[in-house]
């Protein structure tokens, strides 16, 4: 696997890191590599389209004992996107 090396990170942005992966239940370093896993996938997916159907992710989220932590952190740093209709 590589490495990626960051310096110079403000120790504010640190600690909220190191934060959101306890509330996670992970490592820092697992966390950010979800995060930085699922950015690159942003990449590969073509624009606009969902990783799943959003009847499909409406009833996964409304099983009993979904973590909904996740998929709330998830929808709160989503990238704003304009709807498509056609």
């Amino acid at each position: 696997m590589a490495d990626i090396l960051i310096r110079n990170i403000d120790p504010l942005t640190k600690e909220r890191l190191r934060r959101r992966a306890k509330r996670h239940g992970r490592s820092l370093e697992a966390d950010l590599r979800e995060v930085l896993q699922n950015l690159a996938q942003e990449e590969v997916r073509p624009a606009g389209q969902p990783q799943q159907g959003f009847g499909s992710w409406l009833v996964s989220i409304s099983r009993p004992g979904a973590d909904l932590s996740n998929t709330l952190d998830k929808l709160r740093s989503a990238p704003v996107r304009r709807a498509d209709f056609g």
